[in-house]
């Protein structure tokens, strides 16, 4: 492969790994455009999977949005931000998922 097509195929990211206790990144990692965007496709269907069955409304609340934050580990593979995660945590893939206006009747 030549560095043109090296480049247009491949993406540098910063990963971490969510294994490793208290490690943030593991390093600058080349990733192949077509894995990481199969693995992000995946990702969204999963989180959609999740929000068919959220309701619109808990309590006095309307549930307008969902924002999910994920990592991308050694492998290409997307993992969310859990317990333990600093909230100043920066980088990785933000993801804000809103319900559709519903047109007045």
């Amino acid at each position: 492969m030549n560095k043109k097509t090296t480049q247009n195929e491949e993406i540098m990211v910063i990963t971490s790994d969510p294994f490793a206790a208290g490690t943030r990144g593991s390093g600058l990692q080349s990733l192949k455009i077509d894995e990481l965007a199969t693995n992000v496709k995946v990702f969204v269907q999963q989180m959609g999977k999740i929000l068919e069955t959220t309701p619109g409304e808990v309590g006095e609340f309307s549930f307008e949005e969902f924002e999910i934050n994920a990592e991308i580990n050694a492998d290409g593979t997307l993992a969310m931000l859990g317990s333990g995660i600093h909230a100043g945590t920066k980088g990785g893939l933000r993801f804000v998922f809103r319900r559709k206006a519903v047109p007045d009747k």
